[in-house]
């Protein structure tokens, strides 16, 4: 042990990272099995739709650029 200030053994402190943002995913299985859904940002109601897991995290990361342009 000793005098490391990383806590957990091999975990890094954590970085901040500016306010928090919630945001609600809300994901649909068509009878195909095709995957779709909605992110919505909490705060706001400001809504991203999405069709496929591999656009997912486009969605999440165009309301995350949003709340960085508003702040």
């Amino acid at each position: 042990m000793g005098d490391d200030d990383r806590g957990s053994e091999g975990m890094e402190p954590p970085e901040h990272l500016g306010d928090d943002t919630t945001l609600i995913v809300r994901i649909w299985q068509d009878d195909a099995g095709r995957l779709s859904g909605v992110v919505e940002r909490a705060r706001t109601g400001e809504k991203v739709r999405f069709y496929g897991l591999e656009t997912l995290s486009r969605a999440v990361a165009s309301l995350l650029s949003t709340t960085a342009e508003g702040s």
